[in-house]
């Protein structure tokens, strides 16, 4: 209905801000394991292994209210969670015993089934519960359930995972999603700098050691 050179927004560009991805650092996601819960807060201890069930495999909330029975599959003796993803449709190929040294598999024997398991609450619940033990935690963060995906992937890159490899676990169709994980830690770049300078200083000495010492003018001039 408006000519184009008569639109006013033409030359109006959206300004993209990019999202804060909040994720535990090894330290914290620590610290919800140890928390200790009194045994009258049952529903508190179900969301809390809920929430590190999914640090220990990135799956969404979905995903996870979706588990039942036959999605635990054993293949070679090994435990595989096999699932279509409810918001993507991607097939998630997850290996239960190789991620996080197999903590997931734990949780899980501590329920008659994944099935009850995966019963816990609606989403908004679920948070408000979930930020309550992040503070029991001493965490001074404000997390959600969905920070448990972010965990996952942003400590796997840390441990050195290939983000392709990342990308096929969390069921992303393209590596640039992934890409967004892949957050760098400050313990990160003082490692990297000091392997790097210890690299240097060891090629700096070899070099030297390779150098053969002349003889002065002055000898020559002697001899």
């Amino acid at each position: 209905y408006i000519p184009q050179d008569a639109y006013p927004f033409r030359k109006f560009k959206i300004k993209k801000e990019q999202t804060e991805h909040r994720f535990l650092l090894p330290n914290e996601l620590e610290k919800m394991e140890s928390l200790k819960l009194p045994e009258k807060k049952n529903n508190s201890q179900h969301v809390l292994d809920a929430f590190l069930f999914c640090c220990y495999t990135g799956l969404r909330f979905s995903d996870f209210k979706q588990l039942s029975n036959r999605n635990l599959i054993i293949i070679d003796g090994n435990s595989w969670l096999i699932l279509n993803s409810l918001k993507t449709g991607s097939k998630l190929q997850i290996p239960l015993y190789l991620l996080f040294r197999g903590k997931a598999l734990n949780i899980i024997s501590h329920y008659n089934s994944i099935e009850e398991l995966s019963k816990i609450g609606c989403n908004s619940d679920t948070n408000r519960i979930l930020q309550k033990l992040v503070q029991m935690a001493g965490i001074n963060k404000k997390i959600t359930y969905h920070t448990a995906r972010h965990t996952c992937a942003t400590l796997l890159v840390h441990q050195g995972v290939p983000i392709t490899t990342v990308q096929k676990l969390l069921g992303h169709t393209s590596v640039k999603t992934t890409e967004i994980y892949s957050e760098v830690f400050d313990e990160t770049i003082i490692k990297d700098l000091t392997r790097a300078n210890q690299i240097y200083s060891k090629r700096r000495n070899v070099k030297q050691n390779q150098i053969k010492p002349q003889k002065s003018p002055e000898k020559y001039l002697r001899q």
